[in-house]
């Protein structure tokens, strides 16, 4: 059996193990290039899952906020330092504990300690009722912790929160005069190429995306959940992409210095503890693996889970995406492709 085939036997074993509808996976590395599929992209409809498919990224998306945020340090439009008084609107600085004194960098790696929004019963009571065409607006996210008591204070340790990515978004809309799809655009996606990345909701997405399932009901029986409006192309995990699209982009950023100087990537490799045995730092993860430290980003969203690897010692990127959020285990999909080229 040759690299390719050990490489399809993996992705196919994962689908059917996990019991999960389909997934992707992509890999460079300095022995080649592999894109592989299996499973279905839409179970109802038959239609069989393909390399170049799109998913939602999730949470991978904060990567690509991140490096929006950094480039405008780069251009000294902002500082790390900056506060959210600094930039926010007085009416939703004024109604956040700590607003003199959370900076860009709290929110960027997670130690502001605000709330999560997204786990507020209010947010979550929202979207069950929500028309997917009705687009969120990070103002409207940001209110669901108007007033709530700080989880820690600013700065103590790592706790995260999908609030701080929406706090990013805001500030770059007042930073630049654009929303920050229209930045991330001209920023990342255009220069890079990335001809599969949207961010949904707020951008037109020729021919769709794969079907997502969960365990809606709790009965055990994962459906097509698509249609749930669960903050849909907001800042924290607003993006939707494809295996290629991802590797590509992480690939320039942490292996080139096109994206940004390297004095400020050093500050995005700033680690803070997890509490999970790992680091993070603005807008991405390091953790150790069997083949040395990873960094990257994973991805949690309705229907879908993601997970990003760069291994900087055998320069090699890996994305599995998977279009199941009950049962999928993207990550071990990574770790079973790993373990046959490293």
């Amino acid at each position: 059996m040759n690299l390719n085939s050990k490489l399809q036997h993996i992705i196919d074993e994962a689908v059917f193990s996990q019991n999960i509808p389909g997934a992707i996976l992509y890999l460079a590395a300095p022995q080649g290039t592999w894109e592989l599929a299996a499973g279905f992209a839409n179970k109802e409809t038959q239609k069989m899952m393909n390399p170049r498919d799109r998913f939602r990224i999730a949470s991978i998306s904060k990567v690509f906020v991140a490096t929006a945020v950094l480039q405008l340090v780069d251009e000294e439009k902002v500082t790390l330092d900056d506060t959210l008084r600094d930039w926010l609107p007085a009416q939703i600085s004024d109604r956040l504990p700590n607003h003199n004194i959370i900076t860009i960098r709290q929110l960027l790696n997670h130690t502001s300690g605000l709330a999560d929004y997204l786990e507020t019963e209010e947010f979550t009571e929202a979207t069950t009722s929500r028309d997917p065409r009705q687009v969120w607006t990070p103002q409207e996210a940001i209110s669901y912790i108007y007033n709530l008591d700080p989880l820690l204070p600013p700065g103590q340790k790592h706790s995260y929160s999908n609030t701080n990515y929406i706090l990013l978004e805001i500030i770059v809309e007042q930073v630049t005069g654009h929303k920050l799809h229209q930045e991330l655009r001209s920023r990342l996606l255009h220069p890079l190429g990335l001809k599969d990345t949207f961010t949904e909701a707020r951008e037109h997405l020729p021919g769709g995306f794969v079907e997502g399932y969960e365990d809606i009901d709790g009965d055990g029986n994962p459906e097509p959940c698509n249609h749930l409006n669960v903050g849909l192309g907001l800042g924290d995990g607003g993006l939707i992409s494809n295996g290629r699209d991802v590797a590509t982009f992480a690939q320039t950023l942490f292996a080139s210095d096109r994206l940004l100087t390297p004095e400020t990537f050093q500050e995005m490799l700033t680690w803070v503890d997890d509490g999970q045995d790992g680091g993070y730092g603005l807008g991405v993860s390091r953790w150790d693996s069997d083949w040395g430290e990873a960094w990257g980003h994973t991805g949690s969203m309705d229907g879908f889970l993601s997970s990003l690897w760069y291994i900087p010692a055998a320069e090699i990127i890996a994305v599995a995406l998977t279009n199941d959020s009950d049962r999928a285990a993207p990550d071990e999909i990574v770790e079973g492709a790993l373990g046959l080229i490293v």
